[in-house]
């Protein structure tokens, strides 16, 4: 889990597991009544959301968008009654019901299925068609509440706690603490295991989301109804419905409601799937927008990107030489998402070296704003739309006759920066609301410095260099960061994040994407030297830029975890497009840094020598939009370096060095 200290950490940072994917989903009862009945039963559904409140200027429109559907936050239980409520009046308006559907004798407490499929024991049951009755009424009505208050305000905690206990919720940190502790034991399991507790896990979030109205609480949910989905992509339909209602429901966008829905029945194959989404489709009809009949897969399939101009925005793009890209097709691999409001990245793994194309498209009708990149020669089949959330609201693959084609719906137009990492070779695509424009001149000498970036290297299964004696950099890198986070907080002011806070593994590609997507002024990734004899000594730091120098292509090769070559290939393929004046404010930290961290370490270790500042191609630094550098902290190889490395005093002084250096680079030095 990424950790942010400091003055705006708890508003910047990003929260677990959801800084880097935003989308959200709903969930709740299906009421037994006949379709006669339907119309009538949402209105009064509706009606008892919406009034519930009883403060003055509520009330609901049916067809008609509202501006806020804070009500809608009332927990599953409650719901759950107003359905009962709803069908209890609905019997009493028809004195036939019982005759049309005999079924409805049994107590109407029987009467209510969950719209997502049980899946205990390894099966997927959906509600019969015949005898649910879609509480999808009951949602577009719903979502027609007008009110004047905010859109899922946040209660205060008192008032939490209340609704909480009146929900049948244990206190909120209990709650936080069982769902994530079902999504931990959920990521160990084999998929058909891992299914119901990703969405035990869901449920308890969505409803800490519906007592207390908390962004993040959403965020997570949506996130664990996607894992679930994932799990079981062969009875994915119950939780993908789950997830598409709640997105419509925080968005208030009955609209989206019917494309997602509409979207699932296309993808599912199970007939009982269709059926339930037939009848969400019907009673979302009035919702629906004319568009072309392959929303889902219109530039993302055989649609040509070329129908639309090419949208406002642009940037770099680096691909690699044709030399180096082999005949045979190669074929998608895993696509991983990191989502934030500003910023986000998309990583696209391919077998082996491929060229691609990348164009950017406006807006036009229904569809937004769009980057479409083809790979060449790459196959791929098409698969269903992936969450991201913020301003890349979805990934989606479709088959091309030239290769495969990837789709990112912004929303809203973006500046793009697209390159290659070689080993393993994958695509690398990063999206921000704003170009990099170099930096203003520094005003009396000082550089602006709201938030920095600390980056503990490697971590988890990835224990990175180890010392003679068994001391790994893993351990050094984090206690270092420890060390400096809080200073930076509480000496400087300044909001600090950690890539990771515990022993956890982190790939690199996340490590950079964070640091964009908390908008931060400067980044140090923070690393302990090997050398190859075990010897070694002094510190050494390190910028993103093309270089022959093959010491430092080593160094980055064990760090990348690729060979010299790939990061030779990586800084010279970069090097034409990196942004000068980052790579000049870049080398000025590394110097500040060597010379605040010798200046540290004189007093007591006067003979660590300065290796000085490098460059060198580290995945870590690559597509960082603010100044980065690596820091090689002393050689763990050697005896005495580790000997060092392991006493608090030799820690606490690097990480005064670090401290120092960006106290000095915010006063202009």
């Amino acid at each position: 889990m990424a950790a942010a200290v400091g003055a705006e950490a708890g508003a910047a940072g990003p929260a677990t597991g959801a800084a880097f994917a935003s989308v959200t989903g709903m969930t709740g009862a299906l009421v037994t009544l006949t379709i006669g009945e339907l119309v009538t039963a949402g209105e009064e559904a509706a009606g008892l959301l919406c009034g519930a409140d009883g403060g003055s200027g509520t009330g609901w429109s049916r067809g008609t968008v509202g501006t806020s559907s804070s009500q809608l936050g009332r927990n599953r239980s409650e719901r759950r009654s107003a359905s009962s409520s709803v069908i209890d009046s609905a019997e009493r308006r028809s004195a036939s019901l019982s005759a049309i559907e005999p079924e409805l004798k049994v107590p109407s407490a029987t009467r209510v299925a969950q719209i997502r499929p049980s899946t205990h024991l390894g099966r997927n049951v959906f509600p019969s068609s015949s005898r649910s009755v879609s509480r999808f009424f009951v949602l577009v009505f719903a979502l027609g509440c007008a009110r004047t208050e905010a859109p899922h305000e946040q209660v205060p905690a008192s008032a939490a706690t209340a609704l909480a206990s009146a929900a049948g919720l244990s206190p909120r940190a209990e709650t936080v603490a069982r769902a994530d502790a079902l999504a931990i034991a959920a990521s160990k399991l084999d998929p058909v295991h891992a299914a119901p507790l990703f969405i035990e896990a869901a449920e308890l979030r969505e409803r800490l989301f519906r007592v207390e109205h908390r962004e993040a609480d959403a965020l997570e949910a949506l996130e664990l109804w996607d894992q679930a989905a994932e799990a079981r992509p062969a009875e994915r339909c119950g939780p993908a419905l789950s997830r598409a209602l709640l997105e419509a429901e925080v968005r208030h966008d009955p609209v989206l409601a019917y494309r997602q829905v509409a979207a699932e029945r296309a993808r599912s194959l199970d007939a009982r799937c269709r059926a339930l989404a037939d009848e969400a489709l019907a009673s979302l009809s009035a919702f629906r927008v004319p568009e072309p009949p392959t929303d889902e897969a219109a530039d993302a399939g055989s649609s040509p990107a070329t129908t639309s101009e090419p949208a406002p925005g642009g940037g770099p793009v680096v691909v690699p030489d044709k030399a180096g890209v082999n005949a045979e097709p190669a074929t998608i691999g895993e696509i991983e998402r990191y989502g934030a409001k500003d910023a986000a990245r998309v990583v696209v793994h391919v077998t082996h070296p491929a060229l691609f194309e990348v164009r950017s498209l406006a807006a036009e009708g229904s569809n937004g704003p769009r980057l479409v990149v083809d790979l060449l020669n790459v196959r791929g089949k098409s698969r269903g739309a992936l969450a991201v959330g913020g301003l890349v609201e979805r990934v989606r693959v479709g088959a091309q006759p030239s290769g495969t084609r990837v789709v990112l719906d912004l929303s809203q137009p973006a500046y793009r920066r697209v390159f290659y990492l070689p080993e393993p070779f994958r695509l690398v695509i990063d999206v921000s609301k704003q170009p990099p424009t170099g930096f203003a001149p520094n005003v009396g000498g000082a550089r602006p410095l709201r938030r920095v970036v600390l980056d503990p290297g490697h971590g988890g299964n990835d224990p990175g260099a180890t010392g003679p004696g068994g001391l790994r950099e893993k351990d050094v890198t984090l206690d270092v960061a420890h060390r400096a986070a809080p200073l930076l907080a509480r000496e400087l002011g300044v909001s600090t994040l950690l890539t990771r806070d515990t022993d956890t593994y982190v790939a690199l590609d996340e490590r950079t994407a964070r640091a964009n997507a908390f908008g931060a002024d400067l980044l140090i990734s923070i690393h302990c030297n090997a050398s190859e004899d075990g010897g070694g000594k002094g510190v050494m730091s390190f910028v993103l830029d093309g270089s022959r120098d093959t010491l430092s292509a080593r160094i980055a090769a064990r760090e990348n975890s690729a060979s010299a070559a790939a990061a030779s290939e990586l800084a010279n393929a970069l090097s034409s497009v990196l942004d000068r004046s980052v790579v000049e404010r870049s080398e000025r930290l590394a110097e500040l840094l060597q010379r605040a961290t010798l200046a540290s370490l004189a007093p007591r270790y006067p003979e660590v020598p300065d290796l000085g500042v490098r460059r060198a191609g580290f995945y870590v630094l690559a597509g960082a939009t603010m100044p980065a550098v690596l820091f090689e902290t002393s050689f763990i190889s050697s005896a005495p370096g580790e000997l060092r490395l392991a006493t608090p005093d030799y820690r606490q002084k690097l990480a005064d060095g670090i401290v120092n250096a960006v106290r000095a680079y915010r006063d202009g030095r």
